[in-house]
């Protein structure tokens, strides 16, 4: 039996389904051996989850922040100069 994160094919119409991995469970493979997940679009575990993500809103906007600016310093200026190395973010 392959056993990993990723949610199978029947997770696909849950709300918990974040495309690699499930919201709530690690291992969504084992959920669906009796042809019903427990959590398949669970109003409480949803409700559960999104409290969870609010309280760390502000991290992953400010992660997409840090990830925007490193692309912007790596682009080709109009004048077809690029940033010096040692100005770059790491």
């Amino acid at each position: 039996m392959n056993i990993n994160s990723k949610p199978v094919r029947k997770c696909h119409g849950c709300k918990l389904n974040l495309g690699d991995r499930c919201a709530v469970y690690d291992n969504p493979h084992n959920r669906w051996h009796n042809s019903k997940c427990s959590g398949y679009n669970n109003p409480e575990l949803i409700k559960k989850y999104k409290e969870e993500i609010e309280k760390y809103a502000h991290k992953i906007q400010e992660e997409n922040r840090k990830i925007g600016a490193k692309v912007r310093h790596t682009e080709e200026h109009h004048q077809g100069v690029r940033v010096p190395i040692s100005r770059k973010l790491s």
